[in-house]
Formats: C-alpha cells, structure tokens, sequence
C-alpha cells in the first residue's frame, strides 16, 4: 500500500527477511551469468503469507507455462524505487512491485517507467479504473486491501458509520490512529480535510486532526500495536486499520464491527511498473497481462484473502463480503500529498501526534 501495509499487506513499508529456500522456478540473488542465459524476471516481493501465495498463484504458474524464471529482491519499496533510480539506464530491477505512497513518487520521476495501455496489456481493459487512473496509467495495481474503520461494539456505545464520527464527544481517549509507518496516516490527513471542507488542502486536515486529539489515545506504528490495544480492550477504535486484519480480530473472538465508511475506505494497492529501458520488455508485459487475468486474480483473491483488481473476479462470497469493492474505495488527491509530503509528515508529528 498503501497492500499492502501499510498493514500486513499494505505490507507496505516494511522490509521482510526471508529464510530457505526458493520454490522451483525462483532464483535468490542476481547471478548475472544465469539472467544472460535464460527468460529472467528480476522482480521484487515482500514476504509471509504473501509471497507464499503470490508464489503459488502467479509466479509458478507463469514459470510452467513460459519457462520464465524470477529472481526475487526482497527489502522495501522506498530501496526498490531508488534502485531504479540509480539503474535507470540498464535497470537492475525488471519489474518493480511498490506500494503506495512509494508508488505516487515513482511515476512522476519523468522517463523512469513506461505507460501501461490495453495495446501491450490486454487484460488492462478489464481492470477497475481507479487501478489505473490513481498512477496516470504510469503502473497498474494487482491486489488491495482496504482501510476502514473497526470498533468494540461492547465499548463504543454509537454505530460508527463515518469518518466524522471519530470527532465524536463520546470516543474521549478511545481511538488509535495510523501514525507515518503505520501506511494510512497520510489517507487520514486528506479525508480530515475533506471533513473540514478544504477539499485537497492538506493544512485543513491537519488543523482537523488537531480537534481530534482528545479523542486518541494512540499513533500507532504496527498493526500488531493495535491487535493487542483493540484485544485487551484498552482502545475501542482504530482508525485506518485493514480491513483483513481487522476480520483476523472478530474471527478470533473480539467483539468488534469493521465499517467501510460512508464517504468511502483508502486502499493499500501493490502495482507493477514497467521500466522503460527494461531489456526484456515484452517478457514482462506478458507477465503483468498473465497476472491481471481472471483465474490468477480469483485464486490469489480467495486464497490471501484480499481485493484484486480485474472487474471480472468474482470471489468467494464470504470472501467478497469482507471486502470494500472498487466502486466504494477513496481517491485520493496523491499529487496534493506527494507535492508536500515532507511538510505533512513534519506537521503531522510536531503539531499533532507528538504536540
């Protein structure tokens, strides 16, 4: 996310170091003589249950029906994009798999990737547009996980519904919000400025959140911070929290409600970015096209489980139940952030998670 990460799988700005070894058809590290030899992806993945799956549902299936081979990076998506940076002319990284908000810098840095269009990508046509427009058609996503809003229904004696609902008298030292490395804190400044009718002025949503701080008890940093908070009943609310992880806590017996709320949830998407000096070009935009299709999308979909981007998926019902669809996701105004991200990420910690 931003997949993914953002919590678990906004997975977002985490790094994973990973043991074993690597499933037939993935190479670890970058043996130059092996690459020069065969069909190779060098790619990037974040770890866990993600890579187990994503393994299973995408990558091998690829590798039995092309011969295509992955070597995988691991690390974080803020090392992968200046990566590219540095390999711009002959890219180390083939295909680069980011979250956001790493993501929003990363196509705006001018001639770094190429524009993904149905012409290279036919599955293209299929996906939801909000996974195409939100990155100027510069990447696409592959999955998302939504960021909601889950409560203690035996604590909070209201229905929380709306985002404005966090302001409410009655939540006094019960709501946990996203802090910067948490992933969604960013989303929280620009749905606080909406709230407070400045539109994309991301000064009103920090201003808002200011009202807000009678009301928090914690910025959190982990997901595993709020499991604990939310399970021992210590906080009632957290806000911006994954809607999958949040289901892991009701599953487990925490009497909670996890709400998409009325004015809509900001997504943590993983999206692939295609280099435009990539030497294997047509390997790879076969390789998103196989990854955006119907089957892979639905198997890794019910298997995560997770959102998917194809508007053909139809998922498991129990699965799909869970999970805001695209139509009730939040565009964010990401030029906005990324245009002043250093000042709200400074703001944000002097004036209201710290002042």
């Amino acid at each position: 996310m931003s997949m993914l990460s953002k919590t678990n799988i906004s997975i977002s700005r985490r790094a994973f170091t990973l043991g074993g070894v690597a499933a037939a058809g993935l190479i670890t590290g970058f043996p130059a003589i092996v690459r020069a030899q065969s069909k190779t992806i060098v790619t990037t993945l974040f770890g866990g249950a993600y890579e187990e799956r994503y393994r299973k549902f995408v990558l091998d299936p690829f590798s039995a029906k092309t011969g295509a081979q992955f070597v995988i990076k691991y690390g974080s998506a803020d090392e992968w994009l200046n990566n590219a940076l540095i390999n711009k002319a002959n890219p180390e990284i083939d295909l680069p798999f980011l979250s956001l908000p790493v993501a929003m810098r990363a196509i705006r840095i001018p001639g770094l990737f190429m524009e993904l269009t149905p012409k290279e990508i036919p599955t293209l046509a299929d996906i939801h547009p909000i996974f195409r427009d939100t990155y100027e058609n510069k990447a696409v996503g592959f999955n998302y996980v939504d960021y909601g809003i889950l409560y203690r229904k035996d604590l909070v004696n209201k229905e929380i519904v709306s985002w404005a609902d966090l302001w409410d008298a009655s939540l006094a030292g019960k709501v946990i919000c996203p802090g910067p490395a948490a992933g969604s804190m960013y989303e929280l400044v620009m749905i606080a400025a909406q709230i407070a009718g400045g539109g994309s002025d991301y000064t009103k949503g920090i201003d808002k959140l200011k009202e807000l701080k009678p009301n928090v008890l914690r910025w959190f940093n982990t997901a595993n911070e709020v499991d604990g908070l939310i399970q021992r009943g210590e906080a009632s609310v957290a806000a911006g929290f994954g809607g999958f992880r949040s289901y892991a806590l009701i599953d487990a017996g925490v009497p909670g409600q996890f709400v998409t709320p009325k004015e809509g949830a900001p997504m943590g998407v993983l999206s692939y970015h295609v280099p435009t000096n990539a030497k294997n070009r047509d390997l790879l935009l076969e390789f998103v096209d196989f990854a955006l299709g119907v089957e892979q999308q639905t198997q890794f979909g019910n298997a995560m489980p997770t959102g998917v981007t194809n508007s053909k998926v139809v998922l498991d019902p129990k699965v799909a139940s869970r999970i805001a669809p695209a139509d009730k996701l939040l565009r964010i105004d990401w030029g906005a952030v990324q245009k002043n991200f250093t000042a709200i990420t400074r703001r944000m910690q002097s004036e209201v998670i710290s002042g």
